[in-house]
C-alpha cells in the first residue's frame, strides 16, 4: 500500500513537471497560431483592397474613356464624377471604397510663374497671393498674413534662385522644376509649420489645403468649368461677385440655363469656349481689363489631366492611393481617345476632409 501510494505521488509528481513545461510551450504555440492566423487575415484584407483599388481605377479610366468621344468640355456634372463612383462596396469582398476624382486644369500651375511670359509673370504671381488669401479664409488657420512671404517662395523655387539643398532637379523633358506638389514643403518651412498642403479639421470646422487649389499637372490654363472658388477669385479680385455669378453660370442656374428633360436632373451649363466668359452676368471688357484677364490665354473649357484618389476599407485595414493621369486624345477631336498616360501613382496618408463646395 505504501509502495503504491509514493508511486502515485512520484506519478502525479511528474505529470506536474511535465504540464509545467508543456503549458508555456502550449501557451506560446497558441499564441503563433493566433498571431499567424491574424496575419494571414490581415493580408487577405490587404490583398483585397489592392485589388478593389486597381479594380476602381480600372473603373475611373472607363469613364473617362467614355466621356471623351464628341465631347467639347469637362466639368464635375460628366459622368466621370457620377454619384455611384464616388462610393461603393464591392459585393464579392466587402471593401468599402471611396474615391475623389479632380480636375487637375481646374488649379493654378506653379509652372506657370516660370513659363509665362516676362510681361504676364507678375500678373500670374499677384494670382497665386490672392489665391493664398482665399484658400482659408474664414477659418483659424487663414494664410492670409504669410501669403506674400510664400508666394515669393514658390516663385524663388520654380524658377531656379533658390538652392535646391539636396533635392535632385528633375530632368524632365520639358525641364520643369517640379515633378510633385509635396516639394512645396521644401520651398518654405511655413509649409510645414502650417500644413499648408493638408486639409485640418478642427471640430467642424475644415481649413482645406493647397492641394485642392495647386498643382504640377497641365497646361496652365484654368478650366473655367471645374476651378473651384478660391482659384477663379484670383483671377478676379476686384470683382468677387463675377466668381459666383461664373460659378452659377456652369451649374445651369439663372435665367439662360437650360431646362432639363423630364425626370432628369439639370447636367448643368458649362462654359464651351473660354470667351463665353463675356456672357456672365456684368461682365464686359473693362471688368477683364481691370483685373488683367486675357480669356483665350488665361482658360480652357476641357481638360485632359485628372487625378483620383481611391480609399478602400475592410474591417481593420485601410488604405488610400493617388492617381493622376492624363487622357491622350486622337487624332480626331470628336473620335475615341488614344489612351492614358499614368504620371503618378502613391501612397497618401493625409486626410482628405469633406468640404461644402467639394463638387
Amino acid at each position: 500500500m505504501k509502495n503504491a501510494r509514493q508511486q502515485s505521488g512520484i506519478a502525479l509528481l511528474v505529470v506536474m513537471m511535465l504540464a509545467a513545461i508543456i503549458i508555456p510551450f502550449a501557451a506560446e504555440f497558441a499564441y503563433q497560431i493566433a498571431l499567424e492566423s491574424r496575419t494571414a487575415y490581415n493580408v487577405s484584407d490587404q490583398l483585397a483592397i489592392d485589388n478593389a483599388i486597381e479594380s476602381q481605377y480600372q473603373i475611373v479610366l472607363a469613364r473617362f474613356r467614355h466621356d471623351g468621344p464628341g465631347n467639347q468640355t469637362d466639368s464635375y456634372d460628366d459622368t466621370w464624377n457620377d454619384e455611384e463612383l464616388r462610393s461603393r462596396t464591392d459585393d464579392d469582398t466587402g471593401v468599402s471604397l471611396s474615391t475623389t476624382v479632380f480636375d487637375e486644369q481646374g488649379k493654378f500651375n506653379v509652372h506657370i510663374l516660370a513659363e509665362a511670359s516676362s510681361d504676364r509673370k507678375p500678373v500670374w504671381k499677384d494670382r497665386l497671393i490672392e489665391l493664398i488669401k482665399n484658400f482659408r479664409r474664414d477659418t483659424k488657420h487663414d494664410a492670409t498674413p504669410h501669403a506674400d512671404e510664400i508666394a515669393d517662395a514658390i516663385v524663388r523655387w520654380v524658377t531656379g534662385q533658390t538652392s535646391r539643398g539636396l533635392v535632385p532637379k528633375p530632368n524632365t523633358s520639358s525641364d520643369r522644376a517640379m515633378l510633385v506638389l509635396e516639394e512645396l514643403h521644401f520651398v518654405s518651412e511655413l509649409f510645414q509649420r502650417e500644413r499648408l498642403l493638408e486639409d485640418i479639421r478642427d471640430g467642424d470646422e475644415v481649413a482645406p489645403g493647397l492641394h485642392r487649389f495647386l498643382t504640377v499637372y497641365g497646361t496652365g490654363r484654368v478650366s473655367l468649368n471645374t476651378a473651384p472658388k478660391a482659384v477663379l477669385r484670383a483671377f478676379f479680385p476686384k470683382d468677387p461677385d463675377l466668381v459666383d455669378r461664373i460659378i452659377e453660370r456652369r451649374q445651369g442656374q439663372g435665367e439662360d440655363a437650360p431646362e432639363a428633360e423630364a425626370g432628369e436632373e439639370s447636367s448643368g451649363n458649362p462654359f464651351t469656349d473660354p470667351n463665353q466668359i463675356l456672357e456672365v452676368e456684368g461682365m464686359d471688357q473693362t471688368k477683364l481689363v481691370s483685373n488683367r484677364v486675357i480669356p483665350a490665354d488665361d482658360f480652357v473649357v476641357r481638360s485632359n489631366f485628372f487625378s483620383a484618389r481611391i480609399a478602400a476599407q475592410k474591417e481593420q485595414s485601410r488604405r488610400e492611393e493617388y492617381f493622376v493621369l492624363e487622357r491622350v486624345p486622337g487624332k480626331d477631336p470628336n473620335g475615341p481617345i488614344e489612351g492614358f498616360h499614368h504620371l503618378l501613382c502613391q501612397e497618401r496618408t493625409d486626410p482628405l476632409e469633406e468640404l461644402p463646395e467639394d463638387p
